[in-house]
């Protein structure tokens, strides 16, 4: 089982790690946001930060079988694929440049990690229990 977790703690690390890699300025995110107000803006970054920490946590979580690992795995699972869902249908965050080819893609990517991180997750709790 302790394999099994070690792969879950992988896979939320390489959801993290894709997830910075889309910060605004970089190589892949090149759209101009500043056309969002101030608090949005600083809310959604910090939104994103905290998720990115949280995820860092529950790596460490899954490794140790936290017994809380599981759910707290889901719900980061969901709260990705909520974030690149709303931007690939072009709900939020609102740019006037438009999405890249290159972070399209890489987003699908990220979303379908994030539904692959979560059905990995349920079915060890399902295994588990």
């Amino acid at each position: 089982m302790q394999d099994i977790m070690i792969m879950a703690s992988l896979l939320v690390f390489l959801n993290v790690t894709l997830l910075t890699i889309l910060v605004p300025g970089g190589p892949i995110e090149n759209r101009d946001f500043s056309n969002l107000k101030g608090g949005v803006f600083w809310g959604f970054n910090l939104f994103l930060i905290s998720l990115g920490i949280i995820s860092f946590i529950t790596c460490y979580l899954l490794l140790i079988s936290h017994p809380n690992a599981i759910f707290i795995t889901q719900v980061i699972a969901v709260l990705y694929f909520i974030v690149y869902a709303v931007d690939l249908a072009g709900i939020f965050p609102k740019s006037p440049t438009k999405m890249s080819t290159a972070l399209m893609l890489l987003e699908i990517i990220n979303t379908t990690m994030a539904i692959f991180l979560f059905l990995f997750v349920t079915a060890i709790g399902h295994v588990s229990s």
